[in-house]
């Protein structure tokens, strides 16, 4: 927490997981699109409960560890509904509109 300020540890399923303090959301998450995008303003939009504070702990995070970061959105991105019934057939239902 002295290297970035309002982030915590959680251990998880996936494993050690980097936290914003008072919210329960993974850093991840949080930065999912700012990963690929870097536009901060959208981010605070998409975020609005989040103080000022707890985002610029989460950008932080991301400018010390990038790669882990963009590891577990990609880890993320992998679990598709597609991918689930793969792996558990009859698990998923996947339902189309149109």
């Amino acid at each position: 927490m002295r290297v970035c300020p309002g982030i915590y540890f959680a251990s998880e399923p996936s494993g050690r997981t980097a936290k914003i303090a008072g919210t329960g959301l993974a850093v991840w998450e949080v930065l999912r699109d700012f990963v690929r995008d870097q536009n901060a303003e959208r981010l605070r939009k998409a975020f609005p409960q989040l103080s000022h504070a707890q985002i610029t702990g989460a950008l932080m995070y991301y400018t010390r560890y990038p790669e882990e970061v963009a590891r577990q959105v990609e880890g993320n991105a992998a679990v598709t509904p597609e991918a689930l019934e793969q792996r558990y057939p009859g698990l998923v239902r996947v339902v189309t509109v149109g």
